[in-house]
């Protein structure tokens, strides 16, 4: 049921508009800063290790503890998943394998993505790789839903790339700081209800992604995701939140770099 939870979770004075105006579409000038901005924020996760704390509490089932687990990609893949805590216990050795395994699948990942690199096209548009399921972001029709002094709101189609989670029935915001022309949050929020494998129906539900900047030299990283969603599973109405905030940030150097591995690129949301 967590596993299951956090997977769909994660699915996620105002100088140009007044408060209750309707969305406009973004100028050519707006338009080419929410592209640099989202240029900037490209997630290096290649040489940031950091300790992530995750807590779910759902309507249904008994109370959970956190999850507390320190990622380290210097490491080999095997050990760069050390959960210190699992549900508010210490890890199992049964836990232990399987965080085991979450590494060395996370290497073959990116092999795998490090030679998809290739066959990129130039100039392909930024993508949301979303709980394993891709889509595109329509940046040339976004709009803008607020915009004052310091910052600006975008509101940005989604073209998935397949049927297993319809995009367009997602909504996505975000708001970019002026000066900086970096993102700040990313909202993404359910339009409407769907079904998920014929056992679960996707009532509602909001995901935000906050970003700071640790070392002015690096383009900021993802520091909170949290959400809320409604759902009914085989007719059971389940209702949840969803805390994950990420501290304790260290630069490093990644594992592949050692053996002179070329990465692949940067990715921009990778939840």
């Amino acid at each position: 049921m967590r596993r299951f939870l956090s997977a769909l979770i994660l699915l996620g004075a105002s100088a140009g508009l007044r408060a209750g105006e309707a969305p406009r579409p973004a100028s050519a000038d707006e338009a080419a800063l929410l592209r640099e901005a989202i240029k900037h924020n490209h997630q290096d996760t290649e040489h940031w290790a950091y300790t992530e704390t995750t807590q779910i509490v759902a309507s249904k089932g008994s109370p959970q503890g956190a999850t507390v687990v320190r990622f380290d990609p210097s490491k080999p893949y095997a050990e760069q998943f050390t959960p210190l805590k699992v549900d508010g216990q210490p890890p199992t050795e049964r836990q232990l394998r399987k965080y085991r395994e979450r590494g060395e699948k996370r290497g073959e990942k990116l092999a795998r993505d490090a030679a998809a690199a290739s066959d990129r096209p130039a100039g392909a548009p930024p993508a949301l790789n979303f709980n394993g399921s891709k889509a595109n972001l329509d940046l040339d029709h976004s709009r803008v839903t607020e915009d004052g002094p310091e910052r600006i709101s975008f509101e940005i189609p989604l073209v998935g790339r397949r049927q297993d989670i319809p995009m367009n029935k997602f909504e996505l915001r975000m708001q970019v700081q002026k000066k900086s022309r970096q993102v700040e949050t990313v909202t993404l929020r359910l339009r409407e209800p769907f079904r998920v494998k014929l056992i679960a129906k996707l009532k509602a539900g909001e995901a935000r992604l906050d970003f700071t900047v640790v070392d002015p030299a690096y383009p900021p990283v993802i520091s909170s995701i949290t959400g809320n969603l409604g759902l009914s599973i085989l007719f059971i109405p389940v209702d949840a939140t969803f805390a994950n905030t990420r501290t304790e940030w260290k630069r490093v150097k990644a594992y592949d770099e050692r053996f002179s591995v070329k990465l692949g690129p940067m990715q921009f949301l990778d939840i």
